[in-house]
């Protein structure tokens, strides 16, 4: 046996070769050959598209090789919603529909570990308790200072986490033919062609004797089920049929009556709604607060996904006197009115009572709905896919359009929907233009391009479960890595705002956290974090793992 003081000095002796050996590489005795190769899904859209090939041009800077898969929409459901990912990062935009202003929607659906399963939107998994803790008790909370500061405290831990990469808050760009409509009215989020916050639908008014709305866009819908839309075009279409009791106000952005005349908040766990007098579904018979009730029951029966926000919340719904309707909660749920009422519709209890079992299917999201009858300012009235559908004026309504009806023709390309335009054929461009679209149809009197704010966003999401993407240190590099500035220039030519850390836009004041800033584009700031963080360059200029 040696001595303690043999023992001692070599363990010194040892530890002095590994200095030196540090010294003469520079980077540590054991480096990786394993190169840095990311496998990154994105929609096949050009807004899409071309920032990832903007920043998979930059990455090459730091020696990382991004290998792109590109698909259509449903292909992207399918692989990253319905199934746990196998890519490092998604690319995907999420649209501003006037329910997401409540920011509950964004922190609680896209990064909350509830949401990390398969068929969530947390795909990238994170999980944070503190986090959820946090997200949870602003859900709850009723006083409005103290929900802002959770809501705030929630946007930092998920900023300090790194735990997507957000791009820009996109501008919705579009146009129409001044010289057959006017009167159109841009909404935040809806811009003035998406269904989201339609009150251009509703206002607009005809400069010909033609009385038909044209309107173009690239999506057809998906089916003509209120329970089932799995989609938020779907959704936002279906309800110029079906009435919500609550619409975001064009101007203010707060939630107004709609088809609830009004609402009180009676305690913590109880609201009660007034129903609006004299309504009527399509087919001629009243709507009532029998209604309305069987809507919920409904909901809470069959627990159809895309309203887990009501049976997650709505423990009963009873009838009082005098078209009232009160509300039970589980707990205190301070997004009631944003999260529910904006987004609950009213379904007729005279068609829905029987479905599933008279049409012979064992689930009521199964029936194809083929002749849809709701309450509100449109009733449909004919659906050719991927060719248009076609809804007729309710004049009876409380909001009736001043057209007599709305054409959504559906065209999949561009260049369709502008010829479309600058012919006359269409009155208004319900999709997003690009900068070069921009410049093309400003060379035309006839037509006028609208540019619109959004809080909806574009985001990079990192794959956590996935190295090197489960790495702080490289997550934090790739936030500056990440020219945000020049892929919007080159992808929305500029029509947006620049992300700071976090999915809640700067224009929501009162629940965005200002202390979070947006990150710099720095190649030389990620290189330098890169390598503290122990990744080394091979001879060919590789980035290689730790």
């Amino acid at each position: 046996m040696m001595r303690t003081g043999t023992v001692l000095k070599v363990v010194v002796m040892s530890a002095l070769a590994l200095v030196v050996m540090v010294g003469l590489t520079g980077q540590g005795i054991c480096q990786s050959k394993e190169p840095v190769v990311l496998k990154s899904w994105v929609p096949n859209w050009p807004s899409h598209i071309e920032p990832m090939r903007v920043l998979s041009n930059d990455l090459k800077a730091l020696g990382i090789e991004i290998k792109l898969r590109t698909g259509n929409l449903d292909e992207w459901v399918a692989e990253i919603i319905g199934k746990d990912s196998p890519y490092h990062t998604v690319y995907m935009s999420w649209t501003g529909s006037p329910a997401r202003m409540e920011p509950t929607f964004f922190l609680r659906e896209l990064y909350h570990s509830s949401r990390a399963a398969p068929g969530g939107r947390n795909y990238g998994n994170h999980i944070n308790k503190e986090y959820d803790d946090v997200v949870d008790a602003q859900m709850s909370e009723m006083d409005m200072g103290k929900r802002q500061k959770l809501i705030r405290k929630a946007q930092e831990i998920l900023a300090k986490d790194n735990a997507t990469f957000p791009l820009w808050f996109r501008d919705y760009v579009q146009a129409y033919n001044t010289e057959t409509v006017e009167g159109v009215v841009p909404t935040m989020g809806s811009g003035i062609g998406f269904p989201h916050n339609p009150w251009t639908f509703w206002k607009a008014r005809p400069k010909t004797k033609r009385r038909e709305l044209k309107l173009v866009n690239m999506h057809d819908i998906h089916e003509l089920n209120p329970f089932a839309a799995g989609d938020a075009e779907t959704e936002g279409w279906l309800r110029l049929a079906y009435d919500t009791f609550a619409k975001r106000d064009p101007d203010t952005n707060l939630p107004i009556p709609w088809a609830a005349e009004s609402w009180n908040v009676v305690d913590d766990t109880t609201v009660d709604i007034v129903l609006r007098a004299g309504m009527a579904f399509h087919d001629g018979k009243p709507v009532t607060v029998e209604d309305v009730k069987f809507t919920f029951d409904y909901i809470k029966k069959w627990e159809f996904p895309m309203y887990s926000r009501v049976w997650h919340n709505v423990e009963s719904v009873e009838i009082l006197k005098d078209r009232r309707v009160r509300f039970k909660l589980f707990k205190p749920y301070a997004a009631f009115a944003d999260d529910i009422l904006l987004h609950a519709f009213i379904a007729p209890k005279h068609i829905w009572e029987k479905i599933p079992e008279s049409v012979g299917v064992a689930n009521p999201t199964e029936w194809p709905n083929p002749d849809p009858v709701g309450s509100g300012p449109f009733e449909f009235n004919e659906w050719k896919k991927a060719e248009y559908f076609h809804y007729k004026a309710n004049k009876n309504h409380f909001m009736a359009p001043n057209f007599d009806g709305l054409y959504v023709i559906v065209v999949p390309s561009i260049e369709g929907m502008m010829g479309m335009l600058e012919k006359g054929d269409v009155d208004i461009y319900g999709w997003t233009l690009g900068p070069k679209q921009v410049k093309r149809l400003n060379g035309f009197k006839h037509i006028k391009v609208v540019s619109t704010p959004s809080h909806g966003f574009h985001e990079i999401r990192p794959n956590l479960n996935m190295k090197p993407m489960n790495d702080p240190m490289f997550r934090k590099a790739m936030q500056y890595a990440i020219n945000r500035k020049g892929t919007l220039d080159i992808a929305a030519g500029g029509y947006g705002t620049i992300c700071a850390n976090t999915p809640i836009t700067p224009l929501i004041r009162f629940w965005n956290n200002p202390d979070i800033k947006p990150f710099e584009f720095s190649m030389k700031k990620a290189r330098e974090i890169l390598k503290s963080a122990g990744y080394t360059w091979d001879e060919k200029g590789r980035l290689c793992y730790p």
